[in-house]
């Protein structure tokens, strides 16, 4: 057993993407012995007014004692978020490249939608990409994927290691990274 902390953002900026982000989660969490649960937490990086819907998912869905909401602003305890974070969740089909390069820069593998950009950016050295068909499917496949993780320390210490290998192997993100380490998001 080992920490195994999730980390997602409010940039997903959908309520059904945030929906999918807790749902998953609990979905993963809930089937966990008690003795798992305590090592298993939800960190979820509000930025822009989504704390509220965050915390109103973590109370219905019975998982708030292993959710923590960062307000974008608290670059501290982003910064460590980021350090401690085994996995970055993104039920987001656009605009990711930031994300994905700020996870990476941590060795953080992306957990994403198998869309023309995540393609671009996750393999399946990085990070895993399930087809999306609905919404159900995409809170199941993303609750699979991070038991999977969960119960298979090596393959996370993989991806984790891959994720550093495509970020400094990647030189297009040269520029990009510069702008979007986690102490940057409040600028």
């Amino acid at each position: 057993m080992y920490p195994f902390s999730v980390l997602a953002s409010s940039d997903i900026t959908s309520d059904a993407g945030i929906e999918i982000v807790f749902r998953s989660f609990a979905n993963f969490h809930h089937d966990l012995t008690p003795k798992h649960r305590k090592k298993s937490k939800l960190i979820f990086i509000d930025k822009g007014g989504y704390a509220l819907t965050a915390i109103q998912w973590a109370e219905q869905l019975d998982i708030k004692t292993h959710v923590q909401v960062l307000n974008w602003k608290r670059i501290e305890a982003i910064n460590q978020a980021y350090d401690n974070a085994t996995l970055f969740l993104l039920p987001s089909r656009t605009k990711i490249e930031e994300i994905v390069v700020q996870a990476f820069s941590k060795g953080i593998p992306v957990l994403s939608y198998k869309e023309e950009e995540q393609v671009h950016y996750i393999d399946h050295t990085c990070g895993t990409l399930i087809d999306y068909y609905s919404q159900e499917q995409s809170i199941e496949d993303f609750a699979n994927m991070m038991r999977m993780l969960y119960f298979d320390p090596e393959a996370c210490k993989m991806l984790k290691k891959g994720a550093l290998t495509k970020h400094t192997n990647q030189m297009n993100w040269e520029s990009t990274t510069k702008k979007t380490t986690p102490s940057s998001i409040a600028s």
